[in-house]
Protein backbone atom coordinates (compact mmCIF):
# COMPACT_ATOMS: atom_id res chain seq x y z
CA UNK A 1 0.00 0.00 0.00
CA UNK A 2 2.95 2.36 0.61
CA UNK A 3 4.33 2.08 -2.49
CA UNK A 4 1.28 2.46 -4.32
CA UNK A 5 0.66 5.78 -2.77
CA UNK A 6 4.01 7.38 -3.22
CA UNK A 7 3.29 6.91 -6.92
CA UNK A 8 0.08 9.16 -5.97
CA UNK A 9 2.41 12.30 -4.99
CA UNK A 10 3.49 14.34 -7.96
CA UNK A 11 5.70 17.21 -8.12
CA UNK A 12 4.88 20.76 -8.93
CA UNK A 13 7.27 22.90 -10.15
CA UNK A 14 6.58 26.42 -8.05
CA UNK A 15 7.79 29.61 -10.32
CA UNK A 16 7.96 33.00 -9.16
CA UNK A 17 9.90 35.97 -9.22
CA UNK A 18 11.52 35.48 -5.91
CA UNK A 19 12.66 32.14 -7.54
CA UNK A 20 13.90 33.66 -10.56
CA UNK A 21 15.84 36.15 -8.55
CA UNK A 22 17.81 33.94 -7.12
CA UNK A 23 17.94 31.66 -9.94
CA UNK A 24 16.64 28.70 -8.21
CA UNK A 25 14.04 26.06 -9.22
CA UNK A 26 11.46 24.73 -6.54
CA UNK A 27 9.66 21.22 -6.48
CA UNK A 28 7.13 20.82 -4.27
CA UNK A 29 6.18 17.07 -3.97
CA UNK A 30 3.00 17.01 -3.02
CA UNK A 31 2.26 14.41 -0.75
CA UNK A 32 -0.53 15.70 0.37
CA UNK A 33 -2.24 14.70 -2.46
CA UNK A 34 -2.17 11.13 -1.98
CA UNK A 35 -5.76 9.86 -1.73
CA UNK A 36 -7.41 7.86 1.16
CA UNK A 37 -8.01 7.85 5.03
CA UNK A 38 -4.75 9.29 5.27
CA UNK A 39 -2.62 11.36 3.22
CA UNK A 40 0.85 13.05 3.57
CA UNK A 41 3.98 11.84 5.79
CA UNK A 42 0.94 10.22 8.05
CA UNK A 43 0.87 7.52 5.31
CA UNK A 44 3.86 6.06 5.61
CA UNK A 45 4.28 6.59 9.14
CA UNK A 46 1.09 5.27 10.17
CA UNK A 47 0.62 2.38 8.40
CA UNK A 48 3.43 0.53 9.42
CA UNK A 49 2.52 0.92 12.82
CA UNK A 50 -1.53 -0.06 12.29
CA UNK A 51 -0.11 -3.20 10.60
CA UNK A 52 2.31 -4.25 13.58
CA UNK A 53 -0.37 -3.73 16.05
CA UNK A 54 -2.46 -6.08 14.26
CA UNK A 55 0.21 -8.60 14.52
CA UNK A 56 0.34 -8.27 17.95
CA UNK A 57 -2.90 -9.52 18.30
CA UNK A 58 -3.92 -5.47 19.30
CA UNK A 59 -7.16 -5.10 20.02
CA UNK A 60 -6.80 -1.37 19.03
CA UNK A 61 -3.85 1.23 19.01
CA UNK A 62 -3.32 4.43 20.96
CA UNK A 63 -1.39 7.38 21.36
CA UNK A 64 -1.06 10.70 22.48
CA UNK A 65 -1.15 14.28 20.92
CA UNK A 66 -3.01 17.85 21.31
CA UNK A 67 -6.59 19.30 20.79
CA UNK A 68 -5.36 19.90 17.13
CA UNK A 69 -2.80 16.83 16.45
CA UNK A 70 -2.62 15.98 12.95
CA UNK A 71 -1.35 12.45 14.13
CA UNK A 72 -4.36 12.11 16.12
CA UNK A 73 -6.42 12.81 13.09
CA UNK A 74 -4.79 10.33 10.80
CA UNK A 75 -4.70 7.51 13.15
CA UNK A 76 -8.81 8.16 13.94
CA UNK A 77 -9.21 8.31 10.19
CA UNK A 78 -7.14 5.42 9.20
CA UNK A 79 -8.93 3.42 12.01
CA UNK A 80 -12.16 3.96 10.80
CA UNK A 81 -10.95 2.77 7.36
CA UNK A 82 -9.51 -0.46 8.63
CA UNK A 83 -11.94 -0.98 11.44
CA UNK A 84 -9.19 -0.52 14.33
CA UNK A 85 -10.46 0.72 17.58
CA UNK A 86 -8.34 3.72 18.64
CA UNK A 87 -7.74 5.51 21.61
CA UNK A 88 -6.41 9.35 21.70
CA UNK A 89 -4.86 10.30 25.01
CA UNK A 90 -5.56 14.15 24.54
CA UNK A 91 -3.19 17.36 26.60
CA UNK A 92 -6.15 19.55 27.54
CA UNK A 93 -9.33 20.03 29.38
CA UNK A 94 -12.03 17.44 28.48
CA UNK A 95 -14.50 19.97 29.34
CA UNK A 96 -13.24 22.37 26.49
CA UNK A 97 -14.85 22.97 24.01
CA UNK A 98 -13.72 20.34 21.01
CA UNK A 99 -11.36 21.19 17.87
CA UNK A 100 -12.91 20.75 14.86
CA UNK A 101 -9.92 18.15 14.59
CA UNK A 102 -11.17 16.11 17.63
CA UNK A 103 -15.25 16.26 16.61
CA UNK A 104 -13.65 14.53 13.56
CA UNK A 105 -11.56 12.28 15.47
CA UNK A 106 -14.69 11.06 17.89
CA UNK A 107 -16.84 11.04 14.48
CA UNK A 108 -14.78 8.64 12.85
CA UNK A 109 -14.78 5.97 16.10
CA UNK A 110 -12.21 7.41 17.93
CA UNK A 111 -12.30 7.32 21.95
CA UNK A 112 -10.78 10.63 23.52
CA UNK A 113 -9.01 10.21 27.13
CA UNK A 114 -7.69 13.63 28.50
CA UNK A 115 -4.94 14.26 30.76
CA UNK A 116 -3.91 17.49 32.01
CA UNK A 117 -1.01 19.18 31.01
CA UNK A 118 1.06 18.06 34.05
CA UNK A 119 0.16 13.87 33.82
CA UNK A 120 0.98 14.90 29.74
CA UNK A 121 4.31 15.52 30.71
CA UNK A 122 5.05 11.99 32.54
CA UNK A 123 3.99 10.47 28.97
CA UNK A 124 7.28 9.04 28.39
CA UNK A 125 7.82 8.41 32.31
CA UNK A 126 7.65 4.19 32.31
CA UNK A 127 5.92 4.00 35.50
CA UNK A 128 3.16 6.61 34.08
CA UNK A 129 2.50 4.45 30.96
CA UNK A 130 2.59 1.33 32.58
CA UNK A 131 -0.72 2.74 34.38
CA UNK A 132 -2.37 3.75 31.58
CA UNK A 133 -1.16 0.72 29.81
CA UNK A 134 -3.58 -0.94 32.74
CA UNK A 135 -6.20 1.38 32.24
CA UNK A 136 -6.43 0.43 28.91
CA UNK A 137 -5.59 -2.87 28.21
CA UNK A 138 -4.82 -4.66 25.00
CA UNK A 139 -4.16 -1.84 23.18
CA UNK A 140 -1.01 -1.13 21.28
CA UNK A 141 0.83 1.94 22.06
CA UNK A 142 2.14 4.56 19.54
CA UNK A 143 4.52 7.52 20.67
CA UNK A 144 3.31 11.06 20.00
CA UNK A 145 3.34 11.71 16.33
CA UNK A 146 4.09 8.02 14.84
CA UNK A 147 7.47 8.03 15.30
CA UNK A 148 8.44 4.31 16.59
CA UNK A 149 11.33 2.31 14.64
CA UNK A 150 8.06 0.73 12.84
CA UNK A 151 6.82 4.02 11.22
CA UNK A 152 10.36 5.52 10.96
CA UNK A 153 11.23 2.08 9.00
CA UNK A 154 8.05 3.15 6.72
CA UNK A 155 9.14 6.48 6.18
CA UNK A 156 12.47 5.16 4.28
CA UNK A 157 10.33 4.80 1.04
CA UNK A 158 10.47 8.01 0.39
CA UNK A 159 13.75 8.22 0.53
CA UNK A 160 14.13 5.17 -2.38
CA UNK A 161 11.37 6.98 -4.32
CA UNK A 162 13.47 10.28 -4.09
CA UNK A 163 16.92 8.46 -5.25
CA UNK A 164 15.58 8.13 -9.01
CA UNK A 165 15.19 12.01 -9.25
CA UNK A 166 18.05 13.44 -7.18
CA UNK A 167 20.62 15.88 -9.37
CA UNK A 168 24.44 16.92 -8.18
CA UNK A 169 23.81 20.03 -5.23
CA UNK A 170 20.13 19.38 -4.49
CA UNK A 171 18.33 20.54 -1.48
CA UNK A 172 15.61 18.16 0.01
CA UNK A 173 13.52 19.95 2.15
CA UNK A 174 11.28 18.69 4.64
CA UNK A 175 9.39 19.90 7.65
CA UNK A 176 10.33 18.14 11.30
CA UNK A 177 8.13 17.70 14.10
CA UNK A 178 9.62 14.50 16.23
CA UNK A 179 12.40 14.29 13.15
CA UNK A 180 10.66 10.32 12.62
CA UNK A 181 10.04 11.31 8.72
CA UNK A 182 13.78 12.67 7.85
CA UNK A 183 15.53 9.71 9.79
CA UNK A 184 13.38 7.52 7.37
CA UNK A 185 13.66 9.59 4.63
CA UNK A 186 17.97 9.27 5.22
CA UNK A 187 17.42 5.61 5.86
CA UNK A 188 16.25 5.08 2.03
CA UNK A 189 18.50 7.52 0.93
CA UNK A 190 21.53 5.63 1.82
CA UNK A 191 20.12 2.57 -0.20
CA UNK A 192 22.46 2.19 -3.02
CA UNK A 193 24.86 4.95 -4.77
CA UNK A 194 23.51 8.82 -4.54
CA UNK A 195 24.69 12.23 -5.61
CA UNK A 196 25.96 15.09 -3.64
CA UNK A 197 22.63 16.68 -1.66
CA UNK A 198 21.93 18.27 1.25
CA UNK A 199 18.82 17.21 3.32
CA UNK A 200 17.52 19.88 5.82
CA UNK A 201 14.57 19.44 8.14
CA UNK A 202 12.72 22.55 9.54
CA UNK A 203 11.92 22.37 13.23
CA UNK A 204 8.25 23.43 13.61
CA UNK A 205 9.34 23.90 17.52
CA UNK A 206 11.05 26.03 19.44
CA UNK A 207 13.55 24.85 21.57
CA UNK A 208 13.83 21.10 19.76
CA UNK A 209 17.29 21.15 20.57
CA UNK A 210 16.61 17.03 20.88
CA UNK A 211 15.42 16.47 17.29
CA UNK A 212 19.54 15.92 16.25
CA UNK A 213 20.33 13.04 18.68
CA UNK A 214 16.75 11.41 18.14
CA UNK A 215 17.48 11.35 14.54
CA UNK A 216 20.83 10.34 14.92
CA UNK A 217 19.49 7.13 17.80
CA UNK A 218 17.60 6.15 14.50
CA UNK A 219 19.86 6.14 12.22
CA UNK A 220 22.40 4.12 14.54
CA UNK A 221 18.82 1.52 15.05
CA UNK A 222 18.41 1.34 11.08
CA UNK A 223 21.70 1.05 10.37
CA UNK A 224 21.81 3.62 7.66
CA UNK A 225 24.59 5.45 6.79
CA UNK A 226 23.27 8.90 5.24
CA UNK A 227 24.32 11.88 3.66
CA UNK A 228 25.25 15.45 4.87
CA UNK A 229 21.77 16.61 6.72
CA UNK A 230 21.00 19.15 9.36
CA UNK A 231 18.15 20.94 11.08
CA UNK A 232 17.47 24.51 10.54
CA UNK A 233 15.95 25.65 13.94
CA UNK A 234 15.25 29.72 12.58
CA UNK A 235 12.06 29.61 11.21
CA UNK A 236 9.16 27.95 13.99
CA UNK A 237 7.92 31.40 14.24
CA UNK A 238 7.51 31.43 18.34
CA UNK A 239 7.06 28.07 19.09
CA UNK A 240 4.47 25.22 18.16
CA UNK A 241 1.10 26.32 16.53
CA UNK A 242 2.43 29.80 16.76
CA UNK A 243 1.47 31.28 13.24
CA UNK A 244 2.94 35.27 12.95
CA UNK A 245 1.44 37.92 10.87
CA UNK A 246 4.47 37.39 8.80
CA UNK A 247 4.05 33.89 8.27
CA UNK A 248 -0.48 34.40 7.92
CA UNK A 249 1.14 36.95 5.07
CA UNK A 250 3.35 34.48 3.43
CA UNK A 251 0.40 31.31 2.88
CA UNK A 252 -1.84 33.63 1.87
CA UNK A 253 0.47 35.12 -0.82
CA UNK A 254 1.78 31.40 -1.49
CA UNK A 255 -1.86 30.43 -1.86
CA UNK A 256 -2.66 33.26 -3.84
CA UNK A 257 0.35 32.56 -6.85
CA UNK A 258 0.48 29.19 -6.94
CA UNK A 259 -3.06 27.57 -5.63
CA UNK A 260 -0.98 25.49 -3.06
CA UNK A 261 -2.51 25.52 0.79
CA UNK A 262 0.06 25.37 3.08
CA UNK A 263 -0.96 24.74 6.98
CA UNK A 264 0.99 27.06 9.85
CA UNK A 265 2.20 24.41 11.73
CA UNK A 266 4.74 22.54 9.87
CA UNK A 267 4.78 22.99 5.82
CA UNK A 268 4.22 27.05 6.15
CA UNK A 269 6.84 27.44 8.23
CA UNK A 270 9.18 25.32 5.90
CA UNK A 271 8.29 27.32 2.70
CA UNK A 272 8.62 30.62 4.74
CA UNK A 273 12.16 29.81 5.68
CA UNK A 274 13.31 28.88 2.14
CA UNK A 275 11.88 32.22 0.76
CA UNK A 276 13.71 34.01 3.31
CA UNK A 277 17.12 32.13 2.68
CA UNK A 278 16.08 32.62 -0.91
CA UNK A 279 16.32 36.62 -0.73
CA UNK A 280 18.79 36.01 1.40
CA UNK A 281 21.52 34.13 -1.11
CA UNK A 282 21.50 31.08 0.99
CA UNK A 283 20.09 28.83 -1.94
CA UNK A 284 21.41 31.05 -4.83
CA UNK A 285 21.66 28.86 -7.73
CA UNK A 286 20.35 25.66 -6.44
CA UNK A 287 17.33 23.30 -7.28
CA UNK A 288 15.21 23.06 -3.75
CA UNK A 289 12.60 19.59 -4.04
CA UNK A 290 10.61 20.29 -0.68
CA UNK A 291 8.27 17.85 0.53
CA UNK A 292 4.29 18.90 1.08
CA UNK A 293 3.71 16.42 3.94
CA UNK A 294 0.20 17.18 4.34
CA UNK A 295 -2.13 18.68 7.45
CA UNK A 296 -3.61 21.26 5.83
CA UNK A 297 -6.74 20.39 7.98
CA UNK A 298 -5.38 22.45 10.80
CA UNK A 299 -5.95 25.80 8.64
CA UNK A 300 -9.33 25.17 10.97
CA UNK A 301 -7.53 25.85 13.83
CA UNK A 302 -6.95 29.56 12.50
CA UNK A 303 -9.80 30.81 11.86
CA UNK A 304 -9.44 33.80 10.18
CA UNK A 305 -6.40 32.56 7.59
CA UNK A 306 -8.78 29.59 6.74
CA UNK A 307 -11.98 32.22 5.99
CA UNK A 308 -9.14 34.64 3.65
CA UNK A 309 -8.26 31.34 2.21
CA UNK A 310 -11.85 29.83 1.94
CA UNK A 311 -12.73 33.62 0.04
CA UNK A 312 -9.55 33.21 -2.31
CA UNK A 313 -11.24 29.75 -3.35
CA UNK A 314 -10.17 27.02 -0.98
CA UNK A 315 -12.23 24.10 -1.40
CA UNK A 316 -10.21 20.82 -1.29
CA UNK A 317 -10.50 20.63 2.75
CA UNK A 318 -13.99 20.27 2.48
CA UNK A 319 -13.92 17.31 -0.18
CA UNK A 320 -11.12 15.72 1.44
CA UNK A 321 -13.32 15.62 5.13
Amino acid sequence: MIDGAIGQAGFVEIDDERLRRAEAKLLLWRLDQIPGPVSGNKTFKLLPGLDEALRHGASGVASFGGAWSNHLHALASLGKARNVKTLGLVRGDADAPRSAMLQDAVAWGMTLHFLSRSDYRQRFNPEFLAQLQAQFPHYYWLPEGGSNLAGVRGCAALGEALSGVLEDGDIVALPCGTGGTLAGLLSGLSVGPEPEMRIVGYAALKGADFLEADVRRWQVELGACSPIWSIDHRFHGGGYGKCSRELKAFILDFYQCHRVALDPIYNGKMLWGIYQQLAAGEFNGKRIIALHTGGVQGLRGYPDLFANMTQMGFKSLQERL
